[in-house]
């Protein structure tokens, strides 16, 4: 802007400022006129959304768990909503982010209340009858962490019924984050892993 005056006081004309500039001559024209004030650049307000008038669907069908684009673009377009895909996608892909971090949220439970059970693969041992694959069976409790683990040659219900034995291993919650189980195979457990 700035230039572009200086160059009109040097005797310039239009079309010698527009060369020199590179600027069309109607824009030097017009910040010629409106030598006052320069030109102020800002945001642009936002326009309407083709979303605005279903965000508070959506909202309520996300709480409900459903979260597919392709479903929530049927439901809304029963409801008349004229927008396609991918500005809803668009919309939905920041609140899955917030969703997941809320998901992991922990939860307190009063001693005895809960504990989750879980199965893994420990590998296999080898045996005179050839090769068994060695399982592990971990109880981890709700209220303080702690975590049993036990392990075993099936994942059958006698197995897992059966009173946990010396093999059995408690550990502390401070100890649960790197766990390395040396199962000590019996003789028992060993036959029933020849008859599989």
């Amino acid at each position: 802007m700035e230039e572009i005056q200086e160059l009109k006081r040097q005797g310039m004309k239009f079309q010698g400022i527009s060369n020199v500039t590179g600027y069309d001559r109607k824009t030097i024209r017009k910040y010629l006129r409106e030598t006052a004030r320069p030109p102020i650049y800002g945001p642009r307000e936002a326009r309407a959304s083709k979303l605005d008038r279903f965000k508070c669907v959506i909202g309520k069908r996300c709480n409900a768990g459903v979260w597919n684009a392709v479903v929530l673009l049927r439901e809304l377009r029963e409801r008349g909503y004229e927008g396609g895909y991918t500005i809803l996608k668009d919309y939905l892909q920041p609140r899955r982010r917030e969703a997941r971090v809320v998901a992991v949220r922990r939860f307190e439970t009063q001693p005895g209340q809960q504990a989750q059970v879980d199965w893994g693969h420990l590998g296999s041992i080898e045996t005179s009858k050839g090769e068994c694959k060695l399982w592990v069976f971990v109880l981890t409790l709700g209220h303080s962490r702690a975590i049993a683990a036990e392990a075993a040659v099936d994942q059958k219900l006698r197995t897992l019924l059966r009173p946990a034995g010396p093999k059995a291993l408690l550990l502390a919650p401070s100890r649960a984050t790197r766990v390395r189980i040396v199962a000590r195979a019996s003789r028992a457990s060993l036959g029933a892993c020849s008859r599989m």
